[in-house]
């Protein structure tokens, strides 16, 4: 029998919901709040299969019963087997939506391994339970993260109060820091908006980038709809029907020859000259190569260069 068949069978006997029947009946089964964008994202993250058109589009109601079973409770049993029945499941925060997770400034940007802000604050606040038997912070203290990464431990002592010092070996982590803890002066920030919206603007006007980027974009939406269809992809992924790494790869060297092309036609440069500094300021190697030092209760940041650090 083949994968249409079994589908089409499927959907013949089960009961088919729109989006905003999916959200209420989702409501009332897990007792939180399941809004239609949240529905909407399970489907386009591969979660739950979309079935219909836009405008018409329906979700299984035996998808949505298995995901929040596979979901509630199941996580904490398949940790717990893996690291031990002595795993403290209050600490995952599973409770929490997204948006309270990446709450403020922490949604500013994706990072890899970030942890939540509740995790920290846990650790950090003067509150006591049955695992956190004592505090070990409190107001004016200093806290050091010796690998402070996008500086979420930085921000939350900053909430409380607290002193931290901050060290990453990553640039890019310090450019994150000192986005999420710097005061700004709005008139400053203005100036500086400006002065890199004209430069940007001049760049623009004696390059080919718009050019290239508007072909770019159409050639990999074209490729993109054909091979990486949303949500059907990501659904077909979560099942197991593809394998991600094989796949991708193949279609990497696939498109590469018509990504070289339009680099060739429009002479854009991969790379950029060491001399070149399109915003100018900001000296090479000296650039966000330093020891953090955050002072969060005051909302400020203060970077310290250590000119003899270098990271290569």
């Amino acid at each position: 029998m083949s994968n249409l068949t079994i589908e089409l069978k499927m959907i013949a006997t089960d009961e088919l919901l729109t989006i905003k029947e999916a959200s209420e009946w989702a409501t009332k089964h897990t007792g939180k709040t399941v809004t239609t964008a949240n529905i909407s994202y399970l489907i386009q993250y591969g979660r739950i299969k979309k079935i219909g058109d836009n405008g018409s589009t329906q979700v299984s109601k035996q998808d949505l019963i298995n995901y929040y079973k596979s979901y509630n409770g199941h996580r904490e049993v398949s940790w717990k087997d893996q690291l031990g029945s002595d795993l403290n499941w209050a600490l995952s925060f599973d409770q929490y939506k997204e948006a309270e997770t990446t709450k403020h400034v922490h949604r500013l940007h994706p990072y890899k391994g970030k942890f939540i802000p509740q995790l920290v604050e846990y650790f950090l606040d003067s509150k006591t339970d049955k695992f956190k038997t004592e505090t070990y912070f409190k107001k004016g203290d200093i806290v050091l993260d010796p690998f402070s990464g996008s500086g979420t431990t930085m921000v939350q002592a900053c909430e409380l109060g607290m002193n931290a010092i901050g060290i990453d070996v990553s640039a890019f982590n310090a450019l994150i820091g000192n986005c999420k803890v710097t005061i700004y002066n709005l008139v400053d920030v203005q100036t500086e908006i400006s002065r890199i919206t004209k430069a940007l603007k001049e760049f623009l006007t004696n390059s080919h980038t718009l050019e290239f980027e508007e072909k770019l974009l159409r050639a990999l939406y074209e490729f993109n709809n054909e091979f990486f269809p949303v949500p059907e992809y990501k659904y077909k992924l979560r099942q197991g029907e593809i394998d991600e790494a094989q796949f991708g790869a193949e279609k990497e060297k696939e498109f590469l020859p018509s990504y070289n092309k339009l680099v060739k036609q429009y002479s854009i440069k991969l790379r950029q000259d060491k001399a070149d500094n399109l915003f100018g300021r900001s000296p090479a190697g000296r650039a966000f190569r330093y020891n953090l030092l955050f002072v969060p209760h005051k909302r400020i940041f203060t970077s310290i260069p250590n000119a003899n650090y270098s990271l290569n």
